[in-house]
Protein backbone atom coordinates (compact mmCIF):
# COMPACT_ATOMS: atom_id res chain seq x y z
CA UNK A 1 0.00 0.00 0.00
CA UNK A 2 2.95 2.54 0.95
CA UNK A 3 4.42 1.64 -2.63
CA UNK A 4 1.27 2.63 -4.52
CA UNK A 5 0.88 5.48 -2.53
CA UNK A 6 4.57 6.47 -3.61
CA UNK A 7 3.93 5.50 -7.03
CA UNK A 8 0.56 7.55 -7.34
CA UNK A 9 2.42 10.62 -5.47
CA UNK A 10 5.10 10.42 -7.80
CA UNK A 11 2.89 10.56 -11.23
CA UNK A 12 0.92 13.32 -9.78
CA UNK A 13 4.21 15.39 -9.44
CA UNK A 14 5.20 13.89 -12.60
CA UNK A 15 1.96 15.57 -14.37
CA UNK A 16 2.37 18.32 -12.69
CA UNK A 17 2.93 21.94 -15.29
CA UNK A 18 5.96 23.75 -14.14
CA UNK A 19 3.73 26.64 -13.39
CA UNK A 20 1.80 24.84 -10.65
CA UNK A 21 5.04 23.66 -9.38
CA UNK A 22 6.79 26.93 -9.44
CA UNK A 23 6.31 29.08 -5.70
CA UNK A 24 4.17 32.69 -6.68
CA UNK A 25 6.40 35.23 -6.08
CA UNK A 26 3.92 38.05 -4.29
CA UNK A 27 6.37 41.29 -4.13
CA UNK A 28 4.63 44.10 -5.48
CA UNK A 29 4.79 44.86 -9.10
CA UNK A 30 5.99 48.02 -10.11
CA UNK A 31 4.72 50.69 -13.17
CA UNK A 32 7.36 53.91 -13.27
CA UNK A 33 5.53 56.12 -15.54
CA UNK A 34 8.04 59.42 -16.41
CA UNK A 35 6.67 61.94 -18.43
CA UNK A 36 8.53 64.37 -20.56
CA UNK A 37 9.04 68.09 -20.02
CA UNK A 38 5.46 67.48 -17.53
CA UNK A 39 5.78 70.77 -15.12
CA UNK A 40 3.79 70.87 -11.95
CA UNK A 41 1.28 73.45 -13.73
CA UNK A 42 -0.06 71.27 -16.09
CA UNK A 43 -1.88 69.45 -12.74
CA UNK A 44 -4.94 70.20 -10.45
CA UNK A 45 -3.54 68.13 -7.79
CA UNK A 46 -0.68 70.41 -7.76
CA UNK A 47 -2.68 73.54 -8.42
CA UNK A 48 -3.08 73.69 -12.10
CA UNK A 49 -6.34 75.24 -13.69
CA UNK A 50 -5.59 75.16 -17.17
CA UNK A 51 -6.29 71.49 -18.37
CA UNK A 52 -8.28 68.85 -16.99
CA UNK A 53 -6.69 65.14 -16.06
CA UNK A 54 -9.49 63.03 -14.22
CA UNK A 55 -7.24 60.11 -14.45
CA UNK A 56 -4.05 61.93 -12.93
CA UNK A 57 -6.48 63.29 -10.53
CA UNK A 58 -7.67 60.13 -9.46
CA UNK A 59 -4.26 58.39 -9.19
CA UNK A 60 -3.83 60.83 -6.67
CA UNK A 61 -6.73 59.96 -4.76
CA UNK A 62 -5.96 56.40 -4.84
CA UNK A 63 -2.76 57.43 -3.10
CA UNK A 64 0.38 59.62 -2.38
CA UNK A 65 0.94 62.71 -3.86
CA UNK A 66 4.20 64.18 -2.61
CA UNK A 67 4.39 67.98 -2.66
CA UNK A 68 8.38 68.12 -3.31
CA UNK A 69 10.38 65.80 -5.72
CA UNK A 70 13.54 67.51 -7.14
CA UNK A 71 14.96 66.15 -10.21
CA UNK A 72 17.32 68.49 -12.63
CA UNK A 73 15.54 70.64 -14.92
CA UNK A 74 16.70 69.12 -18.15
CA UNK A 75 15.93 65.71 -19.83
CA UNK A 76 19.19 63.73 -19.88
CA UNK A 77 20.56 64.51 -16.91
CA UNK A 78 17.08 63.63 -14.97
CA UNK A 79 17.15 60.44 -16.66
CA UNK A 80 21.07 59.60 -15.20
CA UNK A 81 19.54 60.67 -11.77
CA UNK A 82 16.99 58.33 -11.89
CA UNK A 83 18.77 55.32 -13.18
CA UNK A 84 21.40 55.31 -11.24
CA UNK A 85 20.09 56.40 -7.93
CA UNK A 86 22.70 58.91 -7.63
CA UNK A 87 23.22 62.93 -8.13
CA UNK A 88 23.59 63.61 -11.55
CA UNK A 89 26.83 65.68 -11.58
CA UNK A 90 28.46 62.42 -9.61
CA UNK A 91 28.12 60.27 -13.31
CA UNK A 92 26.53 62.51 -15.91
CA UNK A 93 29.57 63.33 -18.61
CA UNK A 94 27.82 63.80 -22.44
CA UNK A 95 24.97 64.62 -23.31
CA UNK A 96 22.16 61.60 -23.51
CA UNK A 97 24.25 59.25 -22.30
CA UNK A 98 25.57 57.51 -19.00
CA UNK A 99 27.92 54.45 -18.29
CA UNK A 100 26.43 51.72 -18.69
CA UNK A 101 28.58 49.30 -16.30
CA UNK A 102 27.13 52.09 -13.48
CA UNK A 103 25.08 49.92 -10.55
CA UNK A 104 21.46 50.67 -10.98
CA UNK A 105 18.43 49.64 -9.72
CA UNK A 106 16.63 48.14 -12.63
CA UNK A 107 19.88 45.53 -12.41
CA UNK A 108 19.35 44.95 -8.88
CA UNK A 109 15.60 44.02 -9.49
CA UNK A 110 16.13 41.90 -12.24
CA UNK A 111 18.77 40.26 -10.34
CA UNK A 112 16.38 39.66 -7.63
CA UNK A 113 13.83 38.03 -9.83
CA UNK A 114 11.76 41.26 -11.30
CA UNK A 115 11.24 40.56 -15.23
CA UNK A 116 12.29 44.09 -16.23
CA UNK A 117 10.45 45.81 -18.96
CA UNK A 118 11.19 49.47 -20.82
CA UNK A 119 9.04 50.94 -23.23
CA UNK A 120 9.21 54.90 -24.93
CA UNK A 121 12.04 57.12 -24.06
CA UNK A 122 15.54 56.14 -23.33
CA UNK A 123 18.15 59.26 -24.34
CA UNK A 124 21.10 57.73 -22.34
CA UNK A 125 22.57 56.09 -25.67
CA UNK A 126 24.10 53.24 -25.62
CA UNK A 127 22.61 51.82 -28.83
CA UNK A 128 26.11 51.31 -30.67
CA UNK A 129 27.64 48.61 -27.79
CA UNK A 130 26.89 44.28 -27.61
CA UNK A 131 24.63 44.34 -25.65
CA UNK A 132 22.76 47.57 -26.24
CA UNK A 133 23.41 49.83 -23.06
CA UNK A 134 19.57 49.57 -22.61
CA UNK A 135 20.02 46.05 -21.63
CA UNK A 136 23.45 46.52 -19.65
CA UNK A 137 22.03 48.83 -17.28
CA UNK A 138 18.69 45.85 -16.60
CA UNK A 139 16.37 45.89 -19.48
CA UNK A 140 15.30 42.42 -20.42
CA UNK A 141 12.57 43.67 -22.79
CA UNK A 142 12.54 47.01 -24.72
CA UNK A 143 10.81 49.04 -27.37
CA UNK A 144 12.77 52.33 -27.46
CA UNK A 145 14.41 54.59 -30.17
CA UNK A 146 17.91 56.14 -30.28
CA UNK A 147 17.28 59.72 -29.56
CA UNK A 148 19.82 61.99 -31.79
CA UNK A 149 19.09 59.65 -34.58
CA UNK A 150 15.17 60.37 -34.67
CA UNK A 151 16.36 64.27 -33.68
CA UNK A 152 17.95 64.12 -37.50
CA UNK A 153 15.27 62.60 -39.05
CA UNK A 154 12.53 64.95 -38.05
CA UNK A 155 15.06 67.97 -39.31
CA UNK A 156 14.86 65.89 -42.63
CA UNK A 157 10.68 65.50 -42.17
CA UNK A 158 11.44 61.71 -42.00
CA UNK A 159 9.69 60.87 -38.43
CA UNK A 160 9.90 62.11 -34.90
CA UNK A 161 9.05 60.69 -31.52
CA UNK A 162 5.42 61.10 -32.20
CA UNK A 163 4.79 59.93 -36.02
CA UNK A 164 6.81 58.11 -38.24
CA UNK A 165 10.07 57.86 -36.00
CA UNK A 166 12.70 55.36 -35.45
CA UNK A 167 11.56 52.20 -33.64
CA UNK A 168 14.14 49.64 -31.68
CA UNK A 169 12.21 46.96 -30.28
CA UNK A 170 14.01 43.97 -28.90
CA UNK A 171 17.29 44.20 -31.03
CA UNK A 172 14.87 45.02 -34.14
CA UNK A 173 14.90 48.25 -35.78
CA UNK A 174 11.84 49.39 -37.67
CA UNK A 175 9.73 52.23 -38.13
CA UNK A 176 6.84 53.45 -35.82
CA UNK A 177 3.53 52.35 -37.28
CA UNK A 178 1.02 54.64 -35.53
CA UNK A 179 1.63 57.31 -32.47
CA UNK A 180 4.44 56.79 -30.81
CA UNK A 181 2.82 56.84 -27.05
CA UNK A 182 0.41 54.80 -28.34
CA UNK A 183 2.83 52.15 -29.64
CA UNK A 184 5.00 52.42 -26.36
CA UNK A 185 2.33 52.34 -23.99
CA UNK A 186 0.69 49.16 -25.74
CA UNK A 187 3.94 47.66 -25.70
CA UNK A 188 4.12 47.72 -21.79
CA UNK A 189 0.67 45.72 -21.49
CA UNK A 190 1.74 43.50 -24.30
CA UNK A 191 4.63 42.31 -22.50
CA UNK A 192 2.58 42.17 -18.37
CA UNK A 193 0.26 40.34 -20.40
CA UNK A 194 2.89 37.65 -21.86
CA UNK A 195 5.23 37.77 -18.83
CA UNK A 196 5.65 34.94 -16.21
CA UNK A 197 2.75 35.02 -13.93
CA UNK A 198 4.67 33.31 -10.69
CA UNK A 199 7.31 36.42 -10.94
CA UNK A 200 6.99 40.23 -10.11
CA UNK A 201 7.23 42.44 -12.89
CA UNK A 202 8.86 46.57 -12.72
CA UNK A 203 7.80 48.05 -16.39
CA UNK A 204 9.29 51.47 -17.37
CA UNK A 205 7.47 53.79 -19.42
CA UNK A 206 9.24 56.86 -20.19
CA UNK A 207 6.26 59.01 -22.03
CA UNK A 208 6.86 61.28 -25.07
CA UNK A 209 4.35 63.46 -24.04
CA UNK A 210 4.99 66.83 -23.62
CA UNK A 211 8.36 67.29 -25.10
CA UNK A 212 8.50 69.24 -28.20
CA UNK A 213 7.63 69.53 -31.43
CA UNK A 214 3.53 69.49 -30.43
CA UNK A 215 2.27 67.65 -33.71
CA UNK A 216 -1.86 66.38 -33.12
CA UNK A 217 -2.93 63.44 -31.67
CA UNK A 218 -4.83 60.59 -33.01
CA UNK A 219 -7.95 62.68 -32.19
CA UNK A 220 -7.00 64.98 -34.77
CA UNK A 221 -9.84 64.49 -38.00
CA UNK A 222 -6.50 64.68 -40.76
CA UNK A 223 -4.69 61.76 -37.99
CA UNK A 224 -3.53 59.06 -40.10
CA UNK A 225 -5.87 55.89 -39.82
CA UNK A 226 -4.52 52.55 -39.50
CA UNK A 227 -1.91 51.38 -42.48
CA UNK A 228 -2.03 55.38 -43.82
CA UNK A 229 1.36 57.29 -43.94
CA UNK A 230 1.96 59.84 -42.20
CA UNK A 231 1.23 63.66 -43.35
CA UNK A 232 4.88 64.55 -43.85
CA UNK A 233 4.37 68.02 -42.29
CA UNK A 234 3.64 65.57 -38.91
CA UNK A 235 7.01 64.50 -39.27
CA UNK A 236 9.49 67.84 -38.49
CA UNK A 237 10.93 69.12 -35.70
CA UNK A 238 8.16 71.78 -34.80
CA UNK A 239 4.94 71.80 -34.57
CA UNK A 240 1.92 74.10 -33.19
CA UNK A 241 1.35 74.87 -29.79
CA UNK A 242 -2.19 74.57 -30.39
CA UNK A 243 -2.02 71.34 -30.31
CA UNK A 244 -0.66 71.22 -26.03
CA UNK A 245 -3.65 71.14 -24.77
CA UNK A 246 -4.97 67.81 -26.55
CA UNK A 247 -1.65 66.54 -25.95
CA UNK A 248 -1.84 66.97 -22.29
CA UNK A 249 -5.63 65.27 -22.28
CA UNK A 250 -4.00 62.24 -24.47
CA UNK A 251 -1.21 62.00 -21.68
CA UNK A 252 -3.60 60.93 -19.12
CA UNK A 253 -5.78 59.02 -21.14
CA UNK A 254 -2.65 56.76 -21.70
CA UNK A 255 -2.40 56.87 -17.48
CA UNK A 256 -6.18 55.79 -17.43
CA UNK A 257 -5.44 53.17 -20.19
CA UNK A 258 -2.43 51.45 -18.57
CA UNK A 259 -4.48 51.17 -14.96
CA UNK A 260 -7.25 50.05 -16.91
CA UNK A 261 -5.35 46.90 -18.19
CA UNK A 262 -3.66 46.54 -14.79
CA UNK A 263 -7.10 46.55 -13.43
CA UNK A 264 -8.35 43.49 -16.37
CA UNK A 265 -5.29 41.54 -15.44
CA UNK A 266 -6.28 41.40 -11.72
CA UNK A 267 -2.80 43.42 -11.01
CA UNK A 268 -3.99 46.55 -9.73
CA UNK A 269 -3.69 45.70 -6.21
CA UNK A 270 -0.47 44.76 -5.75
CA UNK A 271 1.02 46.58 -8.39
CA UNK A 272 2.81 50.18 -7.22
CA UNK A 273 2.31 53.15 -9.86
CA UNK A 274 4.45 55.93 -9.97
CA UNK A 275 4.13 59.14 -12.02
CA UNK A 276 6.34 61.53 -12.08
CA UNK A 277 8.44 63.78 -14.79
CA UNK A 278 11.90 64.62 -15.83
CA UNK A 279 11.59 68.80 -15.70
CA UNK A 280 9.39 71.23 -16.19
CA UNK A 281 7.55 72.10 -19.05
CA UNK A 282 9.45 73.51 -22.20
CA UNK A 283 9.65 77.62 -22.54
CA UNK A 284 11.28 77.57 -25.99
CA UNK A 285 10.43 76.83 -29.57
CA UNK A 286 6.89 76.45 -30.50
CA UNK A 287 6.32 76.39 -26.52
CA UNK A 288 7.06 79.98 -26.08
CA UNK A 289 4.64 82.33 -24.99
CA UNK A 290 2.22 78.97 -23.53
CA UNK A 291 0.85 79.98 -20.16
CA UNK A 292 -1.16 77.66 -17.78
CA UNK A 293 -2.52 79.02 -14.53
CA UNK A 294 -1.26 77.93 -11.56
CA UNK A 295 -1.92 78.67 -7.63
CA UNK A 296 -3.81 81.80 -9.26
CA UNK A 297 -1.38 83.34 -11.34
CA UNK A 298 -0.25 82.89 -15.40
CA UNK A 299 2.97 81.25 -15.67
CA UNK A 300 5.32 79.47 -18.25
CA UNK A 301 7.57 76.51 -18.31
CA UNK A 302 10.02 76.37 -15.94
CA UNK A 303 12.38 73.73 -18.37
CA UNK A 304 16.08 74.47 -18.34
CA UNK A 305 16.10 76.55 -14.72
CA UNK A 306 16.59 74.88 -11.56
CA UNK A 307 13.81 77.39 -10.05
CA UNK A 308 10.40 75.92 -8.61
CA UNK A 309 8.63 75.33 -11.77
CA UNK A 310 11.78 73.45 -13.74
CA UNK A 311 13.28 71.43 -11.38
CA UNK A 312 10.33 70.60 -8.62
CA UNK A 313 8.60 67.66 -10.74
CA UNK A 314 5.10 65.88 -9.76
CA UNK A 315 5.46 62.56 -8.12
CA UNK A 316 1.94 60.51 -7.47
CA UNK A 317 2.20 56.83 -5.98
CA UNK A 318 -0.59 54.54 -5.82
CA UNK A 319 -0.20 51.30 -3.86
CA UNK A 320 -3.79 49.79 -2.44
CA UNK A 321 -1.91 47.29 -0.98
CA UNK A 322 0.54 49.18 0.85
CA UNK A 323 -0.49 53.01 0.30
CA UNK A 324 -3.49 54.72 2.35
CA UNK A 325 -5.55 56.33 -0.52
CA UNK A 326 -5.88 60.25 -0.62
CA UNK A 327 -3.08 61.06 1.32
CA UNK A 328 -0.40 63.94 0.63
CA UNK A 329 3.27 64.24 2.13
CA UNK A 330 5.68 67.15 2.83
CA UNK A 331 8.78 65.19 3.12
CA UNK A 332 11.61 66.35 0.44
CA UNK A 333 12.31 63.90 -1.75
CA UNK A 334 14.52 64.06 -5.05
CA UNK A 335 14.81 61.43 -7.58
CA UNK A 336 17.91 59.44 -6.15
CA UNK A 337 14.94 58.29 -3.73
CA UNK A 338 13.34 56.38 -6.42
CA UNK A 339 15.44 53.72 -6.77
CA UNK A 340 16.43 52.85 -3.51
CA UNK A 341 12.92 53.06 -2.38
CA UNK A 342 12.35 50.20 -5.00
CA UNK A 343 15.18 48.26 -4.06
CA UNK A 344 13.77 48.01 -0.61
CA UNK A 345 10.11 47.46 -1.41
CA UNK A 346 11.53 44.99 -3.54
CA UNK A 347 13.75 43.12 -0.88
CA UNK A 348 16.79 43.58 -3.68
CA UNK A 349 20.31 44.95 -2.49
CA UNK A 350 20.18 48.15 -2.97
CA UNK A 351 22.16 50.37 -4.98
CA UNK A 352 25.95 50.85 -3.90
CA UNK A 353 26.52 54.48 -3.19
CA UNK A 354 23.23 56.07 -3.80
CA UNK A 355 22.21 59.66 -2.72
CA UNK A 356 18.83 58.63 -2.24
CA UNK A 357 16.51 57.74 1.08
CA UNK A 358 13.92 55.24 0.96
CA UNK A 359 10.66 56.71 0.97
CA UNK A 360 9.26 53.75 1.73
CA UNK A 361 8.51 55.09 4.97
CA UNK A 362 6.63 57.08 3.75
CA UNK A 363 4.34 54.80 1.61
CA UNK A 364 3.47 53.36 5.77
CA UNK A 365 2.51 55.88 6.88
CA UNK A 366 5.18 56.45 8.97
CA UNK A 367 7.34 59.41 9.90
CA UNK A 368 10.64 58.84 9.04
CA UNK A 369 13.96 60.76 9.52
CA UNK A 370 13.38 63.00 6.36
CA UNK A 371 16.36 64.37 4.11
CA UNK A 372 17.13 67.73 5.42
CA UNK A 373 17.83 69.37 2.48
CA UNK A 374 17.24 68.14 -1.48
CA UNK A 375 19.56 69.20 -4.30
CA UNK A 376 19.62 70.57 -8.04
CA UNK A 377 21.93 71.75 -10.44
CA UNK A 378 21.60 73.96 -13.93
CA UNK A 379 23.78 74.25 -16.98
CA UNK A 380 24.08 71.07 -18.76
CA UNK A 381 26.05 71.99 -21.84
CA UNK A 382 28.67 74.41 -21.95
CA UNK A 383 28.34 74.64 -25.78
CA UNK A 384 24.86 75.85 -25.83
CA UNK A 385 23.65 79.06 -25.19
CA UNK A 386 20.32 77.42 -23.83
CA UNK A 387 22.11 75.45 -21.86
CA UNK A 388 24.42 78.36 -19.35
CA UNK A 389 23.96 79.29 -16.21
CA UNK A 390 21.51 82.19 -16.54
CA UNK A 391 23.69 83.99 -13.28
CA UNK A 392 26.63 83.30 -15.02
CA UNK A 393 28.59 82.10 -12.69
CA UNK A 394 32.51 81.45 -13.78
CA UNK A 395 32.44 77.92 -12.72
CA UNK A 396 29.42 77.57 -15.00
CA UNK A 397 27.36 75.60 -12.78
CA UNK A 398 24.33 76.71 -10.93
CA UNK A 399 23.92 74.61 -7.59
CA UNK A 400 20.67 75.01 -5.39
CA UNK A 401 20.22 73.42 -2.45
CA UNK A 402 16.92 73.53 -0.71
CA UNK A 403 15.47 72.66 2.68
CA UNK A 404 11.58 72.37 3.30
CA UNK A 405 11.20 76.68 3.74
CA UNK A 406 14.59 78.00 2.05
CA UNK A 407 16.04 77.67 -1.10
CA UNK A 408 19.98 78.86 -1.70
CA UNK A 409 21.43 79.76 -5.11
CA UNK A 410 25.14 79.41 -5.58
CA UNK A 411 24.95 82.92 -7.03
CA UNK A 412 24.24 83.76 -3.41
CA UNK A 413 20.42 84.56 -3.58
CA UNK A 414 18.51 83.12 -0.98
CA UNK A 415 14.77 82.85 -0.94
CA UNK A 416 11.91 82.27 1.48
CA UNK A 417 9.74 79.89 -0.49
CA UNK A 418 7.32 79.95 2.42
CA UNK A 419 6.50 83.33 1.55
CA UNK A 420 7.62 83.66 -1.78
CA UNK A 421 6.82 80.40 -3.64
CA UNK A 422 7.51 81.85 -7.04
CA UNK A 423 11.15 83.31 -6.23
CA UNK A 424 10.35 86.61 -7.13
CA UNK A 425 12.33 88.34 -3.98
CA UNK A 426 15.89 87.21 -2.96
CA UNK A 427 17.21 88.35 0.04
CA UNK A 428 20.43 90.05 0.51
CA UNK A 429 22.85 89.26 3.12
CA UNK A 430 21.76 92.68 4.74
CA UNK A 431 18.35 91.86 4.58
CA UNK A 432 18.76 88.38 6.47
CA UNK A 433 16.70 87.89 9.57
CA UNK A 434 18.06 85.47 12.33
CA UNK A 435 15.99 82.75 10.97
CA UNK A 436 17.52 83.54 6.89
CA UNK A 437 21.22 83.55 8.34
CA UNK A 438 21.11 80.48 10.25
CA UNK A 439 19.51 79.42 6.88
CA UNK A 440 21.51 80.54 4.84
CA UNK A 441 24.86 79.20 6.74
CA UNK A 442 23.17 75.76 6.98
CA UNK A 443 22.66 75.75 3.22
CA UNK A 444 26.29 77.06 1.97
CA UNK A 445 27.32 74.06 4.38
CA UNK A 446 25.39 71.19 3.14
CA UNK A 447 26.25 72.53 -0.65
CA UNK A 448 30.27 72.54 0.13
CA UNK A 449 29.45 69.33 1.72
CA UNK A 450 27.92 67.42 -1.18
CA UNK A 451 30.02 68.93 -4.01
CA UNK A 452 33.34 67.71 -1.96
CA UNK A 453 31.75 64.33 -0.65
CA UNK A 454 32.12 61.11 -1.80
CA UNK A 455 30.00 59.28 -4.20
CA UNK A 456 28.06 57.31 -0.98
CA UNK A 457 26.28 60.99 0.96
CA UNK A 458 23.97 59.53 3.21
Amino acid sequence: MRLFALSSCLLLFTFLSPALLAAKDNRPNILLILADDFGRELLPVYGGSSYETPHLDQLSKDGLTFETCYATPLCAPSRVELITSQYSFRSYKTWGEMNHQADTYVRRLRESGYQTIMAGKWHMGGWDQEPPGIVTTGFQRYCSYDYPVVIQECLKRKGNQYWGGQLLQDGVESRLEGYGPDVFSEYIIQEIEARDPNKPFFAYYGMNLMHRPFYPTPDHPEAPKSGEPTPRDWMGPRGSAENFPTMVNYADRIIGRLRAALERMGLSENTLVIFTADNGTDCVGEAKGIESAYQGRMVSGGKYFPIERGASVPLICSWPKGIKAGTKSNVLSDFPDLGITLCELAGAEPVADSDGRSLLPVFKGGQPKPKAFVYTWGNFERSSKRYKDPANNLDYLLDVVRSPRWKLYSDGRLFDLKQDPFEEHPLSLDEDSPAAEKARAALIEYREQLRASQPKLW
